[in-house]
């Protein structure tokens, strides 16, 4: 509130003005506290549900499944050791085992990438053979 020149403020008329605007201060402060209690609320609630979907992960990465290793008397005779982060367990060949199933889910991504190699390999080995032949060696 300001004054005009001739106008004069009385002492009644700024403090109703500043308990105006006091009170206008404290309705936004409060909005912005529920504001914030509402977004912490919302973040609370994404942060449990990643919780649950973390131990849910967990329990399916723990649960047994059955898995059978080829086993022959050559290359593929011996015991299979596995670990992940610390955990480990030793599978026999040749035997139904029961075994965790992350850690049966490591043995297929090892055979993956073990027949993405042998893939590799092959076709470097076409291209040297394109290559020579190409050259006359």
């Amino acid at each position: 509130m300001q004054a005009k020149e001739n106008e004069t403020v009385t002492l009644e008329a700024l403090r109703s003005e500043i308990e105006a605007l006091r009170t206008a201060y404290e309705a936004e402060l409060a909005s912005l506290r529920d504001d914030k209690s509402a977004a912490e609320r919302a973040l609370s609630e994404k942060h449990e549900k990643f919780k649950r979907f973390l131990r849910d992960q967990e329990a399916w990465l723990n649960e047994y499944v059955e898995i059978r290793l080829f086993k022959d008397n050559e290359k593929y005779k011996d015991d299979v050791y596995v670990a992940i982060n610390g955990k480990n367990c030793v599978i026999r060949r040749g035997v139904w085992t029961r075994i965790r199933r992350k850690f049966a889910m490591l043995l297929d991504q090892s055979e993956i990438q073990d027949l993405r190699t042998a893939e590799l390999m092959e076709r470097e080995e076409n291209r040297f053979a394109d290559e020579s032949r190409r050259h006359e060696m």
